[in-house]
């Protein structure tokens, strides 16, 4: 049995990651991260990330570093707002993991539960792919990234 425990104060670099993913692995165009300052939080409906993909629908991003108590916390949390047919809602947890080959070396990857409708009501789902992490995704997004991707999608618009 392999050895998985899950990261803990890992959560700015957390966020950092999920902006990446949201770009690399679901295709978004532009995202946005909620404002954590000393004083004040600031977050998207419970969300700490929010992105856009291309035809418009919006991803909304709740980020954990924590145990499952926290994931469930943060699911019960969003369960409370009404969330549009054509939104996805995600909790992700960030987990770390010591690789077999060598133990003092450490994969990071995100466990992911989705907020998916059935007929008229929604359920979490615990179906999806864990999400891997690459080392720099923990680095902030490059401002000139974001720009980019948004001028490729005015482009192919015009």
């Amino acid at each position: 049995m392999t050895n998985r425990k899950v990261a803990k104060s890992k959560r700015p670099e957390a966020e950092r990651a999920a902006e990446w993913a949201c770009m690399e692995v679901m295709g978004c165009v532009d995202t946005r991260r909620a404002l954590r300052t000393k004083f004040t939080r600031v977050d998207f409906m419970g969300c700490d990330v929010i992105a856009v993909k291309p035809n418009g629908c919006k991803i909304w991003v709740q980020i954990t570093a924590g145990q499952i108590n926290a994931v469930i916390t943060r699911r019960k949390k969003l369960e409370a707002y009404p969330w549009h047919p054509s939104e996805r809602v995600f909790v992700w947890q960030l987990v770390e993991r010591a690789l077999v080959a060598n133990p003092r070396k450490k994969e990071w990857f995100f466990r992911v539960w989705e907020y998916v409708r059935n007929g008229k009501t929604r359920q979490w789902s615990d179906q999806c792919d864990p999400i891997p992490v690459k080392s720099e995704w923990f680095k902030a997004l490059p401002k000139e990234r974001q720009g980019s991707e948004q001028q490729q999608l005015q482009d192919s618009t015009q």
